[in-house]
């Protein structure tokens, strides 16, 4: 159970700030534990989940050494093919990629979009907004957690990722 104050992932809103656990009854249901969660970067209002929740992705933001060891494995990441499918294959294909919510898992996908959108800058076709959509929500969700994990600001986290990968280009 988390307490007050913790930081945890919760799916797709990102990370959010456990501001309290409370009794509450929505419609006609008996009333039930809640907790109320405020997200750090992501302009959703107010969340409030019952604390037995098992419908939800809700789990703790990753360490520093796990967010380090992920920019890391950066460069061994797959890069799957999204081509050729219709905007509702592309969408659901995209929500099963990053159905875990899970920085392992939405890192590739994110390198999936971008090699994806930048074939198709290179051969004058326009970007979908399916893509568009699906690769800042990825971004934003992988970079709101690797700040909170790596204590830095959120504007901070595409240049550390660069850096590391350098050092690991360097390394090799």
């Amino acid at each position: 159970m988390y307490k007050v104050n913790d930081l945890l992932v919760y799916e797709s809103s990102g990370v959010c700030k456990v501001t309290a656990i409370t009794e509450k009854s929505f419609s006609y249901d008996p009333p039930r534990t809640y907790y109320e969660l405020t997200p750090l970067f992501s302009k959703d209002g107010t969340i409030y989940t019952p604390v037995d929740n098992k419908k939800v992705t809700m789990r703790p933001v990753i360490t520093k050494e796990q967010a380090l060891e992920i920019i890391r494995n950066i460069p061994e990441s797959e890069i799957r093919s999204f081509e050729g499918l219709r905007t509702t294959e592309l969408e659901a294909k995209y929500r099963e990629a990053s159905a875990s919510h899970r920085c392992e898992d939405l890192i590739p996908l994110v390198m999936s979009i971008y090699e994806k959108t930048r074939a198709a800058v290179r051969s004058g076709r326009k970007i979908s907004e399916v893509d568009t959509r699906y690769m800042k929500k990825t971004e934003d969700l992988i970079n709101g957690e690797l700040s909170v994990a790596l204590g830095i600001g959120i504007e901070e986290v595409p240049a550390l990722i660069e850096k590391e990968l350098g050092k690991t280009k360097k390394a090799k």
